[in-house]
């Protein structure tokens, strides 16, 4: 229905590279092409929803958004060797994690989303299987 690309990111987020306004612009984006279509659920991908879907200890069921509230705001109250000792993370996951999931419960919010649905596989991967049922469906027609 709708796509964009907003150069917001855990890296740049860390870097101090993602200006309010930039953030803001994003925030409202998501909110005018969200209302209307409730209910919402979003669909996480990538290694830091990954990791705190594990971390929370989620199984085959959507993450809600006040649990991911709840653990992200653990999160935050620790800094970088606590992350790393308690939680048992990498050096280079531990410091990107809780800007992530500040950008997952933002975009959570500003659609509405109620629960965020996490795959376990990759956009990648989930694309090639796509393809693949596609075409074997098509050559048995």
């Amino acid at each position: 229905m709708a796509s964009n690309s907003f150069n917001v990111g855990t890296l740049r987020w860390l870097g101090g590279k993602v200006s309010m306004d930039l953030w803001e612009s994003m925030k409202e984006w998501t909110k005018r092409n969200t209302a209307g279509h409730e209910p919402i659920t979003a669909i996480g991908s990538g290694g830091n929803i990954n990791k705190i879907f594990k971390m929370v200890g989620r199984k085959d069921k959507p993450l809600a958004f006040e649990k991911l509230k709840e653990f992200y705001t653990e999160l935050k109250a620790l800094d970088l060797d606590s992350r790393m000792e308690v939680y048992g993370l990498n050096p280079d996951r531990a410091d990107v994690i809780v800007p992530a999931a500040k950008i997952y419960l933002g975009m959570m919010k500003a659609s509405g989303a109620s629960e965020i649905i996490v795959p376990q596989i990759g956009l990648s991967d989930g694309i090639v299987h796509q393809l693949h049922l596609t075409y074997t469906e098509s050559r048995v027609a």
